[in-house]
């Protein structure tokens, strides 16, 4: 019985570790790297595709209202999804050091059931960016087609996906930054 006991606590714990890394999806190349065929239908090295989406006051907003002025991080997440809310608090920090030359959309993939919630939950994690709702998933379709949360595509100022970072565990915040310094430092300096 003991045996058995410390075999289901052993795999418990790994399924946990596992799970924690993020809300679904596949397997990526280094912490939270996505390979470039294999996140979004939009590769990294590609264009970034336009989309329209409603924010959480009910605005339409539009990718192509942000390309060419600042570079952008598309962050899928979820109300649901423990590894979204843990990366937030560093969401927030980056796109608070960045807001001259970044902006930050949160891409709420919930749907009908609990995308009611969101706009309260943003307000409550105190999401400091536009959150647009994706509740027929056709942004998810785009740049997320397995739905993974969390899920950043970076997109330069010139409209290029720059990289695509799948998942979040405590210390990927540190990759997330260095991809965005990186991206920020190439692109030409703002007119």
């Amino acid at each position: 019985m003991a045996f058995h006991r410390a075999t289901f606590v052993a795999a418990s714990l790994f399924s946990i570790t596992i799970l924690g890394a993020g809300c679904g999806g596949g397997e990526g190349t280094g912490p939270g790297a996505v390979s470039p065929t294999s996140g979004a239908s939009s590769a990294a090295g590609g264009n970034a595709t336009d989309f329209t989406a409603r924010d959480t006051d009910g605005k339409t907003v539009r990718l192509a209202d942000y390309l060419g002025k600042k570079a952008i991080v598309l962050n899928f997440w979820a109300t649901w999804c423990e590894p979204c809310i843990a990366e937030f608090p560093h969401l927030r920090k980056l796109q608070t050091a960045n807001q001259d030359k970044l902006q930050i959309l949160g891409v709420a993939m919930d749907g009908p059931e609990s995308v009611a919630n969101v706009p309260a939950f943003a307000k409550r994690n105190q999401i400091n960016f536009p959150v647009l709702l994706d509740e027929d998933s056709h942004v998810a379709a785009i740049y997320n087609p397995k739905k993974s949360a969390p899920l950043s595509v970076l997109i330069d100022k010139q409209g290029h996906i720059a990289a695509i970072r799948e998942g979040y565990n405590p210390g990927d915040e540190e990759f997330l930054a260095k991809d965005i310094s990186k991206m920020l430092d190439a692109s030409p300096a703002a007119n």
